[in-house]
């Protein structure tokens, strides 16, 4: 009888043992598996981040990544005394352009004239839809002659798309551009610079499209 109450505990034991190590396999297994869903949620998470941030039309940044890249190098810029500067830019006469020519037309216009100013501005510059037919350049420690030439460059690149326009007098599509730059200082706004920026739009399409204001709407 002691013999078998001995080898029913050693069993009794030994099947605790057992119990207690799959029960740990099972919590090593389980906790991995939750680790690994951590990592597929936070990449998912991080993707869907990185997908707000881009137009779904044209492929380059959305409004959002444009508002929070600008007031990051407003900081920035305000910290280094530095100038930042900021080039607008409208397609000409795109109302016209999508009526005639139709809305699919409208939309791969639009994507070509987001590449192709994506294509020439430089490392640590930001292109961005601002809206409709209007993009946005960020260009960071740029100075006035710098930023009115980065947005000459957009102006012919453009051009040099060759995308015919059903306007007679407008041959082919066309940008215009405005430019504004600002050191940032306590004194000074995002507003006032986007401001500038956008006065100076609207005298480059006042004054005939197809052209780069700038020099006059410059704030030092």
């Amino acid at each position: 009888l002691r013999r078998e109450k001995i080898n029913a505990q050693q069993q009794l034991v030994e099947t605790q043992q057992r119990l207690l190590e799959n029960l740990q396999s099972s919590e090593r297994i389980l906790a991995q598996r939750v680790d690994e869903r951590t990592e597929q949620l936070l990449a998912l998470n991080q993707k869907l981040e990185a997908l707000s941030m881009v137009d779904g039309l044209t492929g380059i940044a959305n409004r959002r990544q444009f508002d929070q890249v600008l007031a990051r190098e407003w900081t920035h810029m305000q910290r280094k005394g530095h100038n930042l500067a900021l080039v607008m830019l409208d397609v000409d006469h795109f109302k016209t352009y999508n009526d005639v020519c139709g809305h699919q037309a409208g939309d791969e216009c639009l994507r070509s004239v987001a590449q192709a100013i994506a294509s020439i501005c430089r490392t640590g510059d930001l292109v961005a839809r601002y809206g409709g037919e209007e993009f946005v350049i960020i260009a960071p420690g740029t100075d006035g002659s710098q930023a009115v030439q980065l947005a000459q460059r957009a102006c012919d690149t453009v051009r040099a798309l060759a995308m015919p326009h059903p306007l007679e007098h407008a041959a082919v599509v066309t940008v215009s551009c405005g430019v504004a730059v600002m050191v940032p200082s306590p004194d000074s706004t995002l507003e006032a610079l986007l401001g500038y920026a956008d006065a100076a739009l609207y005298q480059a399409k006042a004054r005939g499209r197809n052209q780069v204001v700038g020099g006059d709407f410059e704030a030092k």
